[in-house]
């Protein structure tokens, strides 16, 4: 309390002499707080907020006792700034990276989420400074920030990513409650599943870009051997994506020797070629490893077709040098033929990841049970069940009805 001595009008020693409640001539007559934490090596000072001694006493005599208790507990009684420690767990999550915990793109998106979340918070704030109900309004903030253009389920993926790094705070002592306590605004279910329904395909679209794709990667519409080879692989790219309901995180890491095994089969009387996938753990998003059977396996047929680089650990998505696809290449490829196909996008996230929308929509109808299109998709059938609820509802709908119709029959 060196820089506070020359205005100290008052002070008392309590707990044995570890800590001093005192006045200065520059706070108004209220009584103050220091106490000294060894393992951060600063002074602790805080305003008890009263001019009753007695009162200042008993108030300092817990704050004290706090303190111990957080350093004792290895937490930092200290807060940090949240840009700092955005940019530490970000850090912290590389290596997971390079150990094989999660995929590069996993990280990319964990990055995306929190810089939004620093658009809500102060840039100069503190971690302490974050209260329970500190992010009631961050829904809101979003979808204003956004003109209401980013769905629930972006929001709700954030929600997520924050309390990863809440987590990540209170396990480094960094905070002093754990990420369950913090409060986010619910969604609306039925708007959550408005999103899922807008920002997948219909049956009609769905044959509106798989006839786009074929003119727009015939070869009379490149301009270079190069340039065909490109389109086609992305074509059969897009239609692996519909058939397997693969993340395009699983399926742009595949690699020749991710291929199993090819088999001709017959199935309700017809011939049909299929091909046994394997998903590696390490490119998954949730870390386990899983075997997908992709229908038609033609799309990989082709693709092998005009390949020059097939080795095990080659990509199949790759450019005629045998590199892979870059963002660029799909999201030009992707724009183009959701332009070329006149499917109407307005107000709608029409990405590559809507084919698994499509993928588990599709299944789902043919009445495949939740069980096995979670094992499918590497996810659990209550994701399955909470992301696509509404088409358990047209299920029980359509139960309904049915049975309504046999008992009126029954009457006739």
């Amino acid at each position: 309390m060196t820089s506070d001595t020359k205005f100290l009008t008052e002070t008392h020693e309590i707990m044995g002499g570890h800590a001093k409640v005192y006045r200065t001539s520059q706070n108004g007559g209220v009584y103050q707080l220091g106490v000294w934490v060894a393992s951060e090596g600063k002074m602790y000072r805080r305003s008890l907020r009263t001019k009753h001694l007695e009162t200042a006493i008993a108030k300092a005599e817990q704050e004290y006792i706090r303190i111990r208790s957080m350093e004792n507990t290895g937490k930092r009684v200290f807060s940090e700034n949240v840009v700092i420690t955005v940019n530490r767990y970000i850090d912290y999550r590389q290596s997971d990276v390079v150990s094989g915990q999660i995929v590069a793109g996993r990280l990319s998106t964990i990055t995306a989420h929190l810089r939004n979340m620093l658009t809500f918070l102060d840039g100069n704030m503190n971690v302490s400074e974050i209260h329970k109900n500190t992010f009631k309004e961050y829904y809101n903030f979003r979808k204003k920030k956004t003109n209401y253009a980013v769905n629930d389920d972006t929001i709700r993926n954030e929600y997520s990513t924050i309390r990863m790094w809440w987590k990540w705070l209170y396990s480094s002592g960094l905070v002093s409650f754990t990420p369950d306590q913090l409060e986010f605004q619910k969604f609306n279910r039925k708007s959550l599943q408005a999103d899922v329904r807008r920002d997948t395909f219909t049956d009609a679209e769905y044959k509106k870009l798989h006839t786009a794709m074929r003119s727009y990667a015939s070869k009379k519409n490149c301009s270079d051997e190069s340039e065909y080879h490109i389109r086609q692989v992305l074509r059969n790219y897009i239609l692996i994506l519909a058939n397997t309901g693969l993340r395009t995180g699983e399926a742009d890491q595949l690699k020749w020797g991710d291929i199993l095994e090819y088999e001709e089969i017959v199935y309700e009387g017809d011939m049909r070629d299929i091909v046994y996938l394997n998903v590696r753990a390490e490119t998954s998003k949730v870390r386990k490893a899983r075997e997908v059977i992709c229908r038609e396996a033609v799309y990989f047929r082709r693709i092998a077709e005009t390949s020059e680089h097939k080795g095990i650990d080659d990509f199949i998505f790759a450019t005629k040098n045998g590199k892979r696809l870059t963002a660029r290449h799909k999201s030009d490829f992707w724009n183009a033929v959701i332009s070329l196909s006149g499917i109407q996008a307005t107000n709608r996230k029409l990405t590559p990841y809507s084919l698994r929308h499509y993928f588990i929509t599709q299944r789902w109808n043919a009445g495949i049970s939740l069980k096995d299109i979670a094992m499918s998709c590497g996810t659990s059938a209550h994701q399955v069940e909470k992301v696509y609820y509404h088409l358990n509802r047209e299920t029980l709908k359509e139960t309904a009805l049915r049975n309504k119709k046999a008992k009126n029959r029954d009457m006739l």
